[in-house]
């Protein structure tokens, strides 16, 4: 009887014993699946290589279309990315000006009323003595033509002349669609400034130590002229693939294992050339969401090779008259004050006649 209650539980005991190990199984197994798929890890593995087999739509010589649009006003195959919104505003800075050295256009979001006051009164006060310096700033809408916001945007822009207000709705991932409509807008309407600056409202930028760093602009007499700049702080970098992620994208996305070469969107210069080639080159790529990497996109695929420039900041360096002596740019100023401070420390020699 003992025995045989024995041999019971040695039974019961391994039972239990498999159960257990079972189970241990299928954790294992749902916590590797759980993290392959969390992770990204198929897509990291099933990525096609950049250097060998990057082709983003149009597969077409982009840079023989842009030159014949350049040269003729002719465009030989259809654009696949013309963006269906309008302008809601406009403006007359460019309007009977010769020379600009410097078009400022800066992407703002439709409540940062204080981001654009303190700008006007720092690196947007275009009273620059001998330099021809402009600034707009760009803005989507809330979807809402009578909200609050709204009119105080409409009051804003009768009081300065300065916001070009465009008809799709303002939110991050609209960003390219807000980007491009604002290099649309400067080649339909400031075409013939020397170099153009694009920021974001929370950025720290020294003007005259920017016109100071750029070379002199060449003899503009030939539109065909090799004269393509694009600077900033150039990023080196592959995509996201964790799920759950802001940033995240897909391999039907973007099926390459790292991005082109790419300017972050902070701030960063374009030539007047290369405004012209990026925007009609623009109008052949595919659109893709985050455009700082859309900018990378279309610049491999015309042949513009982004310049690092050690001046620009993509993050907030931290502030001393020696540490801020050669900085062009620095992200991330939301204090207002605390930009007016930094600012006028840095810059205001620069205005005294």
């Amino acid at each position: 009887m003992e025995m045989r209650n024995k041999s019971s539980l040695q039974k019961v005991s391994k039972k239990v014993k498999m159960k257990r190990k079972y189970l241990k199984y299928i954790v294992c197994v749902f916590v590797a699946w759980y993290l392959y798929n969390y992770l990204g890890i198929g897509d990291y593995l099933h990525a096609s290589s950049f250097e060998t087999d990057f082709h983003y739509p149009l597969d077409v010589n982009i840079r023989d279309l842009v030159d014949d649009v350049l040269r003729y006003q002719n465009f030989t195959v259809r654009p696949i990315n013309h963006y269906p919104y309008n302008f809601l505003s406009n403006s007359g800075k460019c309007t009977n000006i010769e020379k600009i050295d410097l078009m400022i256009v800066v992407k703002s979001a439709m409540p940062h009323f204080g981001h654009r006051d303190t700008i006007r009164k720092t690196y947007g006060n275009e009273d620059i003595p001998e330099r021809t310096v402009k600034i707009l700033f760009f803005l989507g809408v809330d979807g809402k033509p009578k909200s609050d916001v709204q009119r105080q945007i409409d009051q804003e822009m009768a009081d300065f002349h300065d916001i070009i207000q465009m008809d799709f709705i303002d939110y991050y991932y609209n960003n390219t669609i807000k980007t491009m409509m604002s290099f649309r807008w400067v080649y339909e309407h400031c075409s013939h400034a020397d170099y153009y600056l694009f920021t974001d409202d929370d950025m720290y930028i020294s003007v005259n130590k920017l016109l100071d760093h750029l070379p002199d602009r060449p003899d503009t007499s030939s539109k065909l002229q090799e004269d393509l700049l694009f600077t900033g702080y150039v990023f080196h970098s592959a995509p996201q693939r964790f799920r759950f992620s802001k940033w995240r994208v897909s391999l039907e996305e973007y099926r390459w294992d790292r991005w082109p070469d790419y300017v972050t969107a902070g701030a960063y210069v374009l030539s007047n050339k290369a405004l012209r080639v990026m925007y009609i080159g623009s109008l052949f790529v595919k659109h893709f969401r985050f455009d700082d990497i859309y900018l990378g996109i279309v610049a491999k695929k015309v042949g513009i090779t982004p310049e690092h420039c050690p001046h620009f900041y993509f993050y907030k360096k931290d502030f001393s008259p020696d540490a801020y002596e050669d900085v062009i740019a620095s992200h991330g100023y939301h204090d207002h004050d605390e930009l007016i401070r930094v600012w006028h420390e840095m810059n205001s020699k620069y205005f005294i006649r």
